[in-house]
Formats: C-alpha cells, sequence, structure tokens
C-alpha cells in the first residue's frame, strides 16, 4: 500500500479521534484539570512541619500517569470497541487497508496526545519548581515507556469488551485502580506489610517508581533496571493477548 494512502488513514483516523469528544476531551482535559486541583491545595493547604513532603513534586507524576492511562487504556479500548459495534472494523478489515495497517493507522493520533501532554505537563513542573530540566529526557522515556504498557493494555480491552460503554468504563476502572494502588496517592509504606507487599509488586508500582524516582527526594524502591524490565514484559504479555483475542466483529467468537 502507498505512503500516500497509509497518510489519509492516519489522518482519518486522527481526524475520528479529535471528533469523539467525550473520550478525546476527557483525556486531554483530565489530567491538566487534576494537576491545577492538587496544585491549588498544595497553595492553600499549609505543609506540616517536619514532613518532608513537597505536594507539588508529587503533582507532576500523578499528572502523567493519568495522562498516560487515559489515553492508553479508555482513549483507545472505548473507540475500538464503538468502531466494532458499528461494523466499522469488519468492513475496513476486509478491504486492502488490511488488520494490521488499520490498526497501526489507529496509533499516531493517540502517541500525539500523549507527547503534547507530557511535554505541557513537564513544562509546568519545571516552572514551578518540581521538575529539573537535567530530568526532562530520562522522564520522557519512562512517559514512552508507560504508554506502551498502558496503550497495550487498552487494545487489549478493546479488542475483547462488547460495547464502547463497557470498555468505557472498565477502563476508567482500570486507570483509577492503577492510580490510587501504584503508590502515588496513598504511599505504600503507610499500607499494612501484607498489602503494601502485594500492590508494591504489581507492573503498575514499578512503573510508579521507576516515575517517581526520578524526581528531586524520591528514593527507587526497585533497580530501575528491573522496573523497565517489568513494565516491557507486562506490555508484551498484553500485546500477545491483544493479538490473540482481538474480535473485528461484534459476533466474533474468540
Amino acid at each position: 500500500m502507498s505512503t500516500s494512502v497509509m497518510r489519509e488513514l492516519v489522518l482519518l483516523q486522527t481526524r475520528e479521534f479529535v471528533r469523539d469528544r467525550k473520550y478525546f476531551l476527557f483525556a486531554l482535559i483530565f489530567p491538566l484539570g487534576m494537576m491545577g486541583m492538587f496544585l491549588g491545595l498544595e497553595r492553600i493547604m499549609p505543609e506540616a512541619p517536619g514532613s518532608g513532603t513537597d505536594l507539588r513534586q508529587m503533582v507532576v507524576p500523578m499528572a502523567v500517569y493519568l495522562a498516560l492511562t487515559g489515553v492508553g487504556c479508555t482513549a483507545t479500548a472505548a473507540p475500538l470497541a464503538a468502531m466494532r459495534s458499528r461494523g466499522t472494523l469488519r468492513l475496513l478489515g476486509t478491504t486492502p487497508v488490511g488488520r494490521t495497517r488499520l490498526v497501526l493507522t489507529h496509533m499516531p493520533a493517540r502517541l500525539g496526545l500523549v507527547l503534547v501532554q507530557v511535554a505541557l505537563l513537564l513544562a509546568i513542573g519545571v516552572a514551578i519548581g518540581a521538575v529539573k530540566l537535567s530530568a526532562l529526557p530520562a522522564l520522557f522515556g519512562v512517559s514512552l515507556l508507560g504508554l506502551l504498557m498502558f496503550g497495550a493494555l487498552g487494545y487489549l480491552l478493546g479488542g475483547l469488551l462488547e460495547t464502547p460503554d463497557a470498555a468505557a468504563n472498565v477502563s476508567t476502572l482500570v486507570q483509577l485502580a492503577a492510580f490510587f494502588l501504584s503508590g502515588f496517592v496513598v504511599p505504600l509504606d503507610l499500607l499494612p506489610d501484607a498489602v503494601a507487599k502485594v500492590l508494591g509488586h504489581l507492573p503498575t508500582a514499578f512503573f510508579a517508581d521507576l516515575m517517581a524516582a526520578r524526581l528531586p527526594g524520591r528514593d527507587p524502591v526497585h533497580p530501575a533496571w528491573l522496573s523497565v524490565l517489568v513494565v516491557l514484559a507486562t506490555a508484551a504479555v498484553c500485546v500477545l493477548l491483544a493479538v490473540r483475542t482481538f474480535r473485528w466483529d461484534q459476533g466474533e467468537s474468540h
């Protein structure tokens, strides 16, 4: 297939993504809104003496995390399920476009949105003194690694769940569960030992540790190489499962 046709298909997928305001605007605005809310709380709530906690430094990885999970999970899974429920996937899969190219041209719009979001969030982090300039390349790399994992999970959910509402609900549940149980909102060392041990070995906790360790005053729980390996392995497993279970037609069985 010619490059021009692929380019047109990428543009088509991008237009459809932007027009789908329900998911596009959620993925775009939610991380920025949460960041603004937490920064507002930081301004009105005095820091407890001797706490050693800088809320500004916590807000940056939290917002990036929400951006990655919002785009990778919800804004990927729900539109895919919608395309299948309308019969679009089945029809396009029988054309010369092919199924592989269809999925590949579905990705660039998500990648572009994440790059813009992460750049903006990190720029805000630098402006408020929560992120050092020297840490930007590492944080960008970690963000792309996270998008790989959460994006693979989004394609897995989008390929399995029958309706866009189901895909959106499950993806949002996964997003919020990963957010609250990864150690960003509630530090794992504040939880009972047995609970903290289990949660600390989830792939999302490894990713959270990998990102938080790039910020001032945060020491890693796991070696960086181990966290990278866990995230990559999780992404690979999700990709393999997505390929094996993806349904192109509403009535297709596994």
